[in-house]
């Protein structure tokens, strides 16, 4: 049965129903928006769209090169994606971004009108068989059956997951100690991955950067290793800090053209 879906006054869809608040909020985002705007995540990025542009077959004919982020958040990372692709190649990029926040989607549409923006559960998709050639998934829970049903013929899954050393600086000065088991995480997701998609590469991207006081503020704001952290710990390390050098840590993992 065809369904028809009008976009809201902000330029996005909502197809969640019965959709909850979660601790994604506005503010959270607004932050993330500051980081992202920043530049802190251009070399993951940048990484991200040379492997798609060189490992994609762009295709010579009229249809657009079909791109989803699965946990779009506020939508920054699509945004780049999209225009970097478009600039690598002739190719169209039609791209959309899912998030189950409804805050991080708002942010999203108000910042990139050529991006389709949705609220969406990825674990209960809105979205037809086979209908896109790229999802990246970037720092955000995966559903892999869903992606598998959603991924065209010889498209690629793109999954970005936290290193060891993602913003250690943070975990030690609020927690004194790094957080215990993330090697563990991250083998276990490099196996469940693998699981489904066996056709699989690892890429490891991590350098460091420093911090101004304003963007220390915005990257605690964005970022979930705050949320349990003492207050005092949070507060001297804004209070004290005239910058700060933090690493950042990624896997990528790549999936081969997914054919079936």
């Amino acid at each position: 049965m065809n369904h028809s879906f009008d976009m809201s006054r902000d330029g996005y869809f909502h197809l969640l129903p019965n959709a909850k608040p979660t601790k994604y909020n506005k503010e959270l985002f607004e932050a993330r928006k500051l980081i992202n705007a920043s530049g802190y995540f251009e070399r993951l990025l940048q990484t991200l769209a040379s492997g798609i542009s060189r490992s994609m077959p762009w295709r010579a004919n009229a249809f657009p090169l079909s791109i989803l982020d699965a946990g779009c958040g506020e939508g920054s990372h699509l945004a780049y994606l999209q225009d970097t692709l478009q600039g690598l190649s002739d190719q169209d990029i039609l791209a959309v971004g899912a998030d189950l926040s409804k805050p991080g989607i708002i942010t999203a549409a108000k910042g990139s009108s050529r991006v389709i923006w949705c609220v969406a559960d990825l674990a209960r998709s809105p979205f037809q068989d086979q209908t896109f050639d790229i999802i990246v998934n970037i720092l955000s829970p995966s559903n892999y059956g869903e992606f598998q049903r959603l991924l065209a013929a010889n498209g690629m899954l793109v999954k970005v997951i936290p290193g060891p050393e993602y913003l250690k600086e943070f975990k030690q000065l609020l927690y004194g100690r790094s957080t215990p088991g993330q090697q563990d995480t991250l083998e276990e997701t490099a196996v469940l991955f693998a699981k489904h998609f066996p056709e699989t590469e690892q890429q490891h991207v991590r350098y460091e950067i420093e911090l101004p006081p304003e963007h220390i503020k915005g990257m605690l704001k964005m970022t979930p290793l705050s949320w349990h952290a003492p207050k005092e710990n949070i507060q001297k390390l804004l209070l004290s800090r005239p910058s700060l050098k933090l690493t950042f840590d990624f896997y990528i993992l790549w999936s081969k053209p997914f054919s079936r």
